[in-house]
């Protein structure tokens, strides 16, 4: 893809390109589609626009991808959304905020519902505390839900997910 805005930028067609170089036009087409040559033709094709034949190696070979593709996630996120032990996906974590949220909504309504109509003697209001402990985890898992959107996490976790 290099080769090819090179040559749009010198304005050569891939037949001019391929006579001026010396290659065939099929070695032209090869290379602007991505493929592999050999280093005399990287030189003919570097000798033609005039730059580093090793900056146009790198340019065709060691770029071809994006950034993200090579974006390794800080240790901090990949602990925190279980690279490598749990795995979950973004669909997992979310129906596990859902069902603690729901979980804690319940526990909730039983504290009220037992603190106006004692119902079951409940010195310690451990219903408020189970409560309030379920509010914690649903948050703290959007919070891994949040930071795996920030770090566009998913994709990449995703090959580390057991078979």
């Amino acid at each position: 893809m290099f080769v090819r805005v090179l040559r749009q930028r010198f304005r050569l067609s891939q037949e001019q390109l391929a006579e001026s170089s010396g290659l065939s036009l099929r070695t032209i087409q090869r290379v602007e589609a991505g493929h592999r040559v050999s280093y005399a033709s990287l030189r003919a094709i570097a000798a033609v626009f005039d730059v580093d034949v090793d900056k146009l190696e790198l340019e065709l070979y060691a770029m071809d991808k994006t950034d993200t593709e090579y974006r390794e996630l800080p240790l901090w996120v990949r602990l925190l959304l279980g690279r490598g032990w749990v795995s979950s996906s973004r669909r997992e974590l979310r129906f596990t905020e859902i069902v603690l949220a729901v979980l804690g909504g319940v526990l909730g309504v039983v504290w009220i519902i037992n603190r106006f109509w004692p119902i079951v003697y409940d010195p310690n209001s451990s219903a408020m505390y189970a409560s309030l402990l379920m509010f914690l985890f649903a948050y703290l898992v959007s919070v891994c839900i949040r930071v795996g959107d920030k770090y566009s996490a998913w994709p990449l976790l995703g090959n580390t997910k057991p078979q």
